[in-house]
């Protein structure tokens, strides 16, 4: 064994590159402690231990045996923090063995071409744009989501790294690629549905769509799934199926492309065969904007790129756009075209704009959630039924605006059907003159006015009194010079004022304006002042929300008033406001302001009012569902369990009667019904949907139970065969409720049940 105090070493090439390529050396001991890194000048490569920081830390005298040395470029200049092995993995370098010769000297085989082919670097301008469809009233706007982080990444080569996969991995792949009999749902976040589809899978309920008669044999399915994919040549599928671990590697590698739609089913794959490695990071501007130039490996000529995104929530960067790779990297990316990606999180909001700020001393009271305002009835109107129905009710308070989750439940324009229910926030818009002097707090206050059946109840008025905070971004000169983004936040309340509590600071138009003069570099609200939640509300909790009937409950279901007051610097309450101060959103455009109407204000006269006030319907209770056995000649049929019900008693067709359950307390819930027959499918004189509060498709309501008559001939169809035919039927029922937090449907107050009969003569 050779002892070394300095190492010189010549460093060329297999294969001269076309262009000089500047590198590094890294000298690691055996137990992955680093040593020291160098430039290689001049195709040397030197080593000084006099010279090494940790000299203490290692033997003094070290073999060439119990060092380990990788070359790497060092185009990318994040390579200078590097400090492991596993560190410098990403920048695909290579490791020679130190040979010792007869005299001592220690030498390196020149650099293979396998290994260099990767490390000249090229540059690629990346662009695009981050935005989210928001539902607005009726209306879906494509809006951009500004102070997005932007991770832009390269997929490196598959030649690189397949001969690292082990082979255990790869043994798998033929199976499952030769008989695909199962598919693997993506991990969330997924990539974004379209938002004019509705989103069944959030509706928890059993749809009735469902036919549970309705299976395939492993065989079809494995048939119907491969018939989808690309076709493989009958040369790959015997490679696959050869058992050869070193031609399957080899097959995968030359047929890398075609796998793509395999490898995208099943994520446990995506680690092995799809590395991703950061090129930048960029913050999306007022616009949605990204636009950075980055450096990429030229092998294969055009990087292939892969983006998500993360937004900052709750004060931590969150994800929120995180598709698969092998089904959303842009293979061979033509550099400055666009990548336009669309988010769907509800926490992400959508107020980028360049022009938006509210001039003057204006209050815009803009939304509960996403839900307008001006969409939320604020008269009494009883005498018109909503669209699709015969039996009216009081819809004060309620809304017509749809929201995420919705399922098979539909609103219209105008139909105020839908009332609030867990926790919702109110957004404002602040004018750019605010705070000032005269108008510096707000402050939220309810009381409930109503019990679930609209009967009159003068409840206390109860201060909104939750901790709100406002964040801001700022940017900072991190350790190597460059630009980076960081948050904070300031309190907004509550304070004490004047002798008045639960007081708000109005926030100004930039943290960096007073009150906050906050101290940091180019200040931005996260939330901007024209749009930004000013206190939450929580339903359900028996400390924020206190129920006026049973202090520590949660929320009676009931009417209640909400109203935003205002106060001066002094925190005195201030009344005999110009009534032009106070906004709301136009009906027909979210986007757009007008005057608020003596409906929404306190104490209006001609000129002034005292507040801004609303009416909200809240109901948070629970959907109820059975269904029933089935009746014949109005009796429960006599099923044993076996499930077969006669349509022929004593040899003389019966009336058939079909009955379930569908029930909300107040009467907040929509429901769907259908019967399917073996596996002809629907049987649609059977199916039913509605409003619980009303008779649909021909089933009469009583005491929430639908029931509805039948012939056998009208179930049993083109089974009949002259009255002496059979079927079996599936009864699926879903009753959902319509409660909305502004944004989504509230969850987890659904009901469903699936039932099953036989008929038989």
């Amino acid at each position: 064994m050779a002892i070394i105090k300095q190492l010189s070493l010549q460093v060329s090439f297999e294969q001269p590159p076309e262009k000089e390529i500047a590198l590094a050396g890294f000298l690691f001991y055996c137990n992955g402690l680093l040593l020291q890194k160098q430039l290689v000048r001049d195709n040397m490569l030197q080593f000084d231990f006099k010279k090494s920081d940790i000299a203490g830390t290692i033997p003094e005298n070290i073999g060439s045996n119990e060092l380990r040395l990788f070359i790497a470029p060092v185009a990318d200049k994040r390579i200078e923090k590097v400090s492991t092995i596993e560190q410098l993995e990403s920048y695909k370098p290579y490791e020679p063995i130190l040979a010792t010769d007869a005299n001592g000297g220690i030498s390196i085989l020149p650099i293979p071409v396998i290994i260099a082919q990767f490390w000249p670097f090229c540059n690629c301008r990346v662009t695009g744009k981050v935005s989210k469809w928001f539902h607005i009233g009726h209306t879906w706007k494509d809006r951009a989501v500004c102070r997005a982080r932007v991770h832009i990444c390269e997929i490196d080569p598959i030649r690189y790294w397949i001969y690292r996969i082990p082979d255990n991995i790869i043994a798998k792949i033929p199976e499952i690629i030769l008989n695909p009999k199962e598919v693997i749902k993506f991990p969330i976040p997924i990539p974004d549905p379209p938002p004019f589809v509705r989103n069944e899978l959030q509706v928890t309920t059993v749809q009735s769509n469902k036919n549970i008669f309705k299976t395939v044999s492993s065989e079809q399915q494995q048939m119907e799934f491969a018939a989808k994919m690309p076709e493989l040549s009958l040369d790959i599928r015997q490679n696959l199926a050869s058992g050869n671990i070193n031609l399957v590697r080899e097959t995968i590698l030359n047929n890398y492309a075609l796998f793509h739609p395999w490898f995208c089913l099943w994520s446990w794959w995506w680690p092995y065969f799809y590395r991703c490695t950061d090129r930048a990071i960029v913050y999306t501007d007022a616009n949605g904007r990204f636009d950075t130039n980055i450096s990429y490996w030229c092998f294969g000529d055009k990087p292939d790129i892969y983006i998500w995104v993360e937004y900052m929530i709750n004060g931590v960067w969150t994800t929120v756009y995180n598709p698969p790779i092998p089904c959303y990297t842009f293979w061979d990316y033509a550099c400055g075209t666009n990548i336009n990606i669309h988010v769907t999180d509800p926490r992400v909001p959508g107020d980028c704009c360049c022009n938006c700020p509210i001039p003057g001393e204006l209050v815009w009271i803009r939304s509960i959630g996403g839900t307008s305002v001006s969409h939320i009835n604020q008269s009494v109107l009883i005498s018109q039924p909503p669209p699709g129905q015969a039996v009216p009710y009081n819809r004060i308070g309620l809304t017509d605006a749809a929201a995420i989750g919705d399922g098979f439940f539909s609103t219209s324009v105008g139909d105020y059907k839908r009332p609030f229910g867990g926790g919702f926030n109110f957004y404002i818009g602040f004018g750019s003159d605010l705070p000032n002097a005269n108008i510096y707090y707000y402050r939220w206050s309810y009381r409930q006015v109503a019990h679930a059946d609209l009967s009159s109840f003068s409840g206390t008025p109860k201060h909104l009194d939750n901790v709100e905070n406002k964040q801001y971004s700022f940017i900072y000169i991190d350790s190597n010079g460059d630009q980076q983004v960081g948050y904070n936040n300031v309190k907004l309340g509550p304070f004490t004022v004047g002798g008045n509590d639960d007081l708000y600071i109005i926030p100004p138009f930039q943290p960096g304006m007073a009150p906050f003069s906050v101290p940091e570099m180019s200040p931005a609200w996260g939330e901007n002042t024209y749009n930004t939640h000013t206190i939450g509300v929580n339903t359900f909790s028996p400390t924020e929300f206190k129920n006026e009937l049973i202090p520590g409950h949660t929320a009676e279901d009931g009417l209640y008033e909400f109203k935003l007051e205002l106060f001066n610097q002094a925190g005195n309450l201030l009344s005999n406001i110009p009534k032009a101060t106070f906004k709301v959103p136009l009906y027909n455009d979210g986007g757009l302001s007008t005057n608020a109407p003596d409906e929404l204000l306190d104490g209006a006269t001609a000129a002034t009012a005292d507040a801004f006030k609303m009416l909200v319907r809240i109901d948070n209770s629970s959907c109820d569902s059975n269904i029933y056995t089935v009746n014949v000649n109005g009796l429960p049929a006599s099923i044993d369990c076996c499930g077969f019900v006669s349509y022929k008693p004593g040899g003389v067709e019966a009336d058939l009667e079909l009955s379930f359950k569908a029930t909300h307390p107040n009467n907040f819930a929509v429901f769907s019904f259908g019967v399917n027959k073996g596996t002809c499918g629907d049987v649609p004189i059977a199916d039913a949907s509605g409003m619980v509060i009303d008779s649909a498709s021909g089933y009469l309501l009583g005491s929430g139970i639908y029931e509805k008559h039948f012939t056998p001939l009208q179930l049993l169809d083109n089974c009949y065969n002259a009255g002496t035919g059979k079927a079996a039927f599936a009864e699926t029922l879903s009753v959902i409720a319509m409660a909305t937090d502004g944004t989504s449907r509230i969850s987890g107050k659904d009901s469903g049940m699936v039932a099953a009969f036989a008929l038989e003569p």
